[in-house]
């Protein structure tokens, strides 16, 4: 492989651009946008649940079928599942900017082609973590998946554009009355 020399002619720089001034702007326009309260809103990260060790559960008999003609037999305590363990369910709520489709696909406002199950959210790149971590994202009452995601920003990416399909929780139902 030959790499070439190119062709382009940087001699009109001058310098005068100040590249932390506008990453400044952009960063504190961004921020803003969040802050304000009729310019983003809240999105529901749902996270794995926390399993952890119950030790009043633990400690019970194991249940066991309650008959009334043998008084011996104790009548079940915990009748859940996961005995000996407490499960926790963990929620993170962030401020963002949200698209839900159907959109066109619109080049001159940078997003594309939504469908009606389809939704877009931008979020500080803080909240990372916790989308990686995440099972679902509730936008406006329903829940979506979370698809892919890309960092964006000016010169630093400090900002996190994902994009999520919904999920459909119920099951269609059956005209067989026989059946459920």
């Amino acid at each position: 492989m030959v790499l070439l020399p190119n062709n382009q002619d940087l001699s009109a720089a001058s310098g005068l651009l100040n590249i932390p001034l506008l990453e400044g702007i952009y960063h504190a326009v961004m921020d803003e946008t969040y802050a304000a309260k009729g310019l983003a809103r809240d999105i529901i990260l749902h996270l794995q649940p926390a399993v952890q060790q119950d030790n009043t559960t633990q400690s019970l008999p194991a249940p066991q079928q309650y008959n009334p003609f043998f008084s011996s037999v104790p009548v079940p305590q915990a009748n859940t599942r996961n005995s000996g363990t407490k499960i926790t369910h963990r929620d993170v709520q962030y401020a963002a900017q949200i698209v839900v489709g159907p959109r066109m696909g619109d080049d001159s406002k940078g997003i594309g082609e939504l469908k009606s199950n389809q939704a877009t959210f931008t979020v500080v790149i803080e909240a990372l973590p916790h989308i990686d971590e995440a099972l679902s994202v509730s936008i406006e009452g329903r829940r979506y998946t979370i698809d892919r995601t890309r960092p964006i920003g000016f010169s630093q990416r400090r900002y996190l554009m994902c994009e999520c399909t919904e999920i459909q929780e119920l099951e269609p139902g059956t005209p067989d009355i026989t059946i459920g």
